[in-house]
């Protein structure tokens, strides 16, 4: 959702987007992504060789899967869990490209629904056909666009200046409960209510929590007091700059953690336990990810800026 509010509200505003900057984007997407990303590949290869014993073919299909980011679509070869996603934000980086193309020719609305639109239709109709023998598509473009499709809206809000003329604080509100509500649609009780047809709440799950997240970005980001306050402190700044690098490592710290806390700390169970690790975890994690960032991201900056030519 973040990553289709700022590719929209980097390029939007061009005059006119051409192949030739498709070229240059998804170029700059990768020089952006992908030395802090193989980097953090070999780190995660080393550790499953060295401390869970893992065979050699497996990490040669585990390296090459990560060099091509299939991480959505081999997730049995998958070094690291949550590196998934970026497989399926490639697949939104080699999408965004016609809508930033074709909204200056027959116009953002028709454009925009022509592409999420019909992802949206064809993942629903895909649930009636396939049923649940196939569960490997939630985790593809094909269900998960709808979210991109939620912050690119955000951002065509923000650029258009569209005042929200509402209490800020109640719209919060209703932003965190329709975040909440999605999240409740794709919980194992909630999924677990219909044998065949449960990806069809994982679609509706994954747009509200979308549409949610949407929402609490628009009032942060245009927000200019209590939400900025809260959100546009160093702190949160600092955070944001090397939440890459978070995103990367947090598969090798955080697991360790839980299990320390678990075996550890007996007050450290049930709901206690997520939060001590969570704090635990970003205390370890802040300084490995600033060094990461300084030294796999910071260098590639300005060759992978968006802005710049």
């Amino acid at each position: 959702m973040i990553s289709g509010f700022c590719m929209y509200y980097f390029y939007a505003s061009k005059s006119e987007f051409s192949y030739h900057d498709f070229y240059r984007f998804i170029k700059k997407r990768w020089v952006r992504l992908s030395p802090a990303f193989y980097a953090a590949t070999v780190i995660y290869i080393i550790v499953h060789i060295y401390v869970y014993n893992t065979g050699i073919s497996y990490n040669i299909l585990s390296f090459l899967n990560s060099i091509f980011y299939l991480n959505s679509i081999f997730p049995q070869h998958n070094i690291a869990a949550h590196f998934w996603t970026l497989g399926v934000e490639w697949q939104f980086y080699f999408t965004i490209p016609f809508l930033l193309i074709y909204q200056n020719r027959i116009g953002f609305k028709k454009t925009f629904l022509i592409i999420f639109g019909l992802l949206f239709l064809i993942a629903a109709i895909s649930v009636f056909i396939i049923k649940n023998r196939f569960d490997l598509l939630t985790d593809q473009l094909l269900f998960r666009g709808i979210e991109f499709a939620c912050g690119i809206l955000a951002a065509r809000v923000v650029i258009n200046n569209v005042a929200l003329k509402v209490n800020r604080i109640l719209a919060l509100l209703f932003f965190i409960i329709v975040t909440y509500t999605g999240r409740v649609l794709i919980s194992k009780s909630a999924l677990n209510l219909s044998e065949n047809y449960y990806n069809l709440f994982k679609l509706f799950g994954f747009t509200l929590m979308g549409a949610g997240f949407a929402g609490i970005l628009y009032l942060s980001v245009t927000s200019t007091k209590w939400l900025n306050l809260v959100l546009g402190n160093r702190l949160f700044k600092t955070m944001g700059r090397i939440s890459y690098s978070f995103y990367l490592w947090h598969g090798l710290v955080q697991p360790v953690i839980a299990i320390y806390v678990i075996k550890y700390m007996p007050i450290g169970k049930g709901m206690i336990a997520p939060i001590i690790t969570t704090v635990a975890s970003t205390i370890i994690l802040y300084p490995i990810s600033q060094l990461s960032y300084n030294i796999l991201e910071k260098p590639f900056l300005s060759i992978g800026n968006l802005t710049t030519n």
